[in-house]
Parts: C-alpha cells; sequence; structure tokens
C-alpha cells in the first residue's frame, strides 16, 4: 500500500482509471495516487508525453537507458514495468539479468552501452558524466538526441524517486517473467572506469 491513500472517486478518479487502460491495459494504483493533485497530475502526464516522444534515439534504446536508470535508483515499481517494456522493445532475459554487467557479458552492442552508461553516470550519486561520454552520445545521435536522451534519463530519475517516497509498489507488469535486478544487488560498483567500460571504446 502506498504512503498516500488512492482517490477512487469522483470525475478526476474515474478519468484517471480510464486513462490507465488505455495506456497500460490496466487501471494504475499509481494513478489513484496521483489522482489526488489533479493540477501535479497534468503536469507529469504532459512532460511524460513529452520526454517520451524521442525522435532521434531508438525506442528500444530509450527504454533500456530507463530501465538501467530504474535500476540504480532501486525503484520496484519502474524496474517491474521497465522489464516489461524492455522486453517488448526486443530486450533478452539474458540482457535483462545481465545489465549490470553490460561490457563483459558480451551481450550488448555499442549503441546498448553507451546508452547504459549514461543512464548510469547520471542517476549515481554524485552523478558523473564526462565530456568524452557526452561527445560518442551526440556524434552518435545528434544535439536533439543527446537532449531526448538526457532529458529522458533524468525523467525516469524523477518518476523513480517520486515512486520510491512514495511507496508506489509494483503493478505486475513482470510478474512470472525475468526482471531486472537493483544495481546494489546486482553487485554494480558504480565507479567512473565502470562508467567508462559501459560506454566502451568504438575505435
Amino acid at each position: 500500500m502506498s504512503r498516500i491513500e488512492p482517490r477512487t472517486t469522483g470525475l478526476f478518479a474515474r478519468v484517471t482509471a480510464i486513462a490507465g487502460r488505455r495506456t497500460f491495459g490496466r487501471e494504475m494504483q499509481s494513478g489513484a495516487v496521483f489522482a489526488n493533485h489533479p493540477r501535479l497530475l497534468l503536469a507529469f502526464a504532459r512532460f511524460n508525453g513529452a520526454a517520451e516522444k524521442a525522435r532521434h534515439v531508438p525506442k528500444p534504446l530509450c527504454e533500456l537507458a530507463v530501465l538501467k536508470a530504474a535500476t540504480v535508483v532501486d525503484c520496484p515499481f519502474c524496474i517491474d514495468i521497465g522489464s516489461e517494456y524492455a522486453r517488448r522493445s526486443g530486450l533478452s532475459d539474458e540482457q535483462l539479468l545481465a545489465l549490470h554487467r553490460a561490457p563483459e557479458s558480451g551481450l550488448f552492442d555499442d549503441d546498448q552501452r553507451l546508452v547504459i552508461a549514461v543512464a548510469d553516470g547520471m542517476t549515481r550519486t554524485p552523478a558523473v558524466v564526462d565530456d568524452a561520454l557526452m561527445e560518442r552520445v551526440v556524434a552518435r545521435f545528434g544535439t536533439k538526441g543527446a537532449l531526448e536522451l538526457t532529458h529522458l534519463v533524468a525523467w525516469e530519475n524523477t518518476r523513480a524517486r517520486l515512486n520510491v517516497a512514495l511507496d508506489i509498489a509494483p503493478e505486475g507488469f513482470s510478474d512470472g517473467k525475468v526482471c531486472a535486478l537493483p544495481a546494489q544487488a546486482a553487485g554494480a560498483a558504480g565507479d567512473p572506469d565502470d562508467r567508462r567500460a559501459l560506454a566502451g571504446a568504438s575505435g
């Protein structure tokens, strides 16, 4: 149970439930919690839509970056739904389980290791993203792509940390399926050398 009681009555609660069914195929408990504050929820939804409409970074890479950030924050809700969305975008069970040892696993290509490195560097505390890494991001995805990717990862940090504070529980998206592990549980060291390894050398 979340730390704030879900709102289940009233017009806005009904609209939120309908939106959940249309978007996620189910009524979302998290949506009912956020329905307590319509103005914030509407602003949340607007920015969420803008951040997720990346046009210069392929969708599978966006899902991978979001999932990596969720595992570093250790947000159970985000790891649950993020694992499912990453799986739908083509990530294999083996890749989900190897997310925190991407360089040595041999399961991730250059682009995947690049977005994992960005998500990891931005989400660690303190955050560390060096010039060389961002230069590679801009070279690969362009200026707009770099802005899309960093906005998306920063937004996932907001979502994940908000869900942790409110104790938003997983909604069963990955029930009975392989799910990515939290970074700490996987023993991810997260120092700058590890992040440079994740980015990989392209030449």
